[in-house]
């Protein structure tokens, strides 16, 4: 019996061979083609966008200003710093490229922000150097503050309060042990502050903040996005659906006020008896003669707007997507 393979089946191995053949030569021809084909990468255009102080996807959270500064900060460690009200800036990020939520200027005329990481970032007078410390808690930070001794004043989970004397080297820490975050901390002197936080948590102190005493909620729960006193008596704070609530009692009892909006306010701020709150949508209003009204600008913003600060002559807002620009207001 023969034991060598047939004519047919040497056809068949042959015509198996051909085609593995043909087929890896094709694949090797279109992968020399593309190779040929392919255009060198050009980054010419992405090097240009970050030469840019302000990027396209810079997130900004909180804006604060002193006499000769304006400066906002952001996701990403972003910190951009202007000396002319806006008109031009100059872009920093901080190691570790941190999320900055919250942004205040000192007594001293230095700045302090709060990162999602449970520090503070203190800067130097021209906002271009600044120096990390940990804050010595577990709860989620939510805003800070500085008070008229340059004492640094942080906001967390948990109805938590901290506080520190050194720029951050040590921390105080008390709570009023009910899960609620507190949103806003602010001081009006030396002796007097407010905080407000979920559930319609008011928080105030009359002896600088030795003691914290809990005031007349916000009724419905409310949750305050953000909240502004012009005074001791006088306070505002903004949550969803462009809900606004005033007092005018220190906080012992608040009424609704009429933003003519139904969109989620993020930010509020003054200057002198003028206020501005800013939202979703580039929203920014104006409240004045005891009415709130769209405050029109130029700008077409789909996201939000979130930081506000206000001057005597101009209201700087910045929010998503890069969003930076400040309003004339003619005092």
């Amino acid at each position: 019996m023969p034991t060598g393979k047939s004519q047919g089946d040497n056809l068949a191995y042959s015509t198996l061979q051909f085609r593995q053949i043909w087929k890896f030569g094709t694949l090797l021809a279109v992968a020399i083609f593309l190779s040929g084909c392919e255009a060198p990468l050009n980054l010419a255009g992405v090097e240009q966008e970050l030469a840019k102080p302000i990027h396209r996807y810079d997130q900004f959270q909180a804006a604060a200003r002193n006499d000769k500064l304006m400066v906002v900060v952001g996701e990403a460690g972003a910190v951009l710093v202007s000396g002319d009200n806006g008109r031009t800036w100059q872009r920093q990020e901080l190691p570790g490229r941190p999320t900055l939520i919250d942004l205040a200027l000192c007594a001293d005329g230095r700045f302090v922000a709060l990162d999602t990481t449970r520090r503070v970032w203190l800067s130097d007078h021209k906002a271009t150097d600044w120096q990390a410390s940990p804050i010595e808690t577990m709860e989620a930070v939510m805003a800070l503050t500085c008070d008229g001794q340059n004492r640094i004043w942080v906001v967390a989970g948990f109805s938590t309060i901290l506080s520190s004397a050194d720029g951050g080297v040590s921390w105080n820490e008390e709570s009023f042990d009910e899960d609620a975050q507190l949103t806003s901390v602010q001081f009006l002197d030396e002796n007097i502050a407010y905080i407000t936080g979920e559930f319609g948590m008011v928080l105030k102190t009359s002896d600088a903040g030795a003691n914290w005493e809990r005031i007349a909620d916000i009724p419905g729960e409310f949750y305050p996005q953000a909240a502004h006193f012009v005074d001791t008596e006088r306070g505002w704070a903004v949550g969803l659906n462009g809900a606004i609530v005033h007092t005018s009692d220190g906080g012992e009892s608040w009424q609704s006020q009429d933003s003519g909006v139904n969109i989620p306010l993020y930010g509020i701020t003054g200057a002198g008896e003028t206020l501005y709150a800013v939202g979703e949508n580039g929203f920014v209003l104006r409240y004045a003669a005891g009415t709130w009204q769209a405050l029109p600008h130029e700008n077409n913003i789909l996201s939000y707007l979130r930081a506000a600060s206000a001057g005597p002559d101009s209201l700087l807002v910045a929010g998503g997507n890069g969003v930076l620009f400040t309003l004339a207001t003619g005092g």
